[in-house]
C-alpha cells in the first residue's frame, strides 16, 4: 500500500514530468506526497519546492517538501526516504539515450542500486505515460 510517495525534482523536464505524475497519482489514490530536491551550487532549491508544490495545490494535493544536503543527490535522496518513511520514490528519467537502451541517469541508476523501496521512473510526458485510473 502506499502510504508515502517521494518525489525527486529538480529543475529538469523530466523531473517535472516526474513530478506531475506523483500529483496525479496522490489525487487519485490519496497517498502523502513529498517533494525531496538535493541542495547544489546555484539551485534555487526554495523556488524550485515552491513551484512543485504550487502544482500539487493546484490540483487538490497536500504536499510537504525538503531540500537536503549531501554529496551525492541518490544518497540524500535514500537518506529522505528512509526518514520520512517512503513507500514509493517516484523519479524523472532523462531524454538522453545509450546504444541500444534507454538512459535513466547515473542518479537514477545508484539510486535503483541501492534501495529496497520500490522505485517509480517516470519518462518526460510526450511520451504519453499516465498514473492509473482510480
Amino acid at each position: 500500500m502506499m502510504e508515502h510517495i517521494l518525489v525527486a525534482v529538480d529543475d529538469s523536464a523530466p523531473s517535472l514530468a516526474a513530478a506531475a505524475y506523483a500529483i496525479e497519482l496522490a489525487r487519485i489514490r490519496p497517498s502523502a506526497l513529498r517533494f525531496a530536491t538535493v541542495i547544489e551550487d546555484g539551485t534555487d532549491a526554495d523556488g524550485l519546492l515552491a513551484h512543485v508544490q504550487a502544482l500539487a495545490t493546484n490540483a487538490g494535493v497536500a504536499t510537504t517538501a525538503c531540500a537536503c544536503d549531501g554529496a551525492e543527490p541518490f544518497d540524500a535522496l535514500l537518506a529522505e526516504a528512509g526518514r520520512w518513511h517512503a513507500d514509493l520514490i517516484v523519479m524523472g528519467r532523462s531524454d538522453l539515450r545509450r546504444p541500444g537502451r534507454r538512459y535513466v541517469g547515473s542518479q537514477t541508476e545508484h539510486l535503483l542500486e541501492f534501495t529496497e523501496i520500490p522505485v517509480l521512473v517516470v519518462p518526460t510526458s510526450g511520451s504519453g505515460a499516465r498514473p492509473p485510473n482510480a
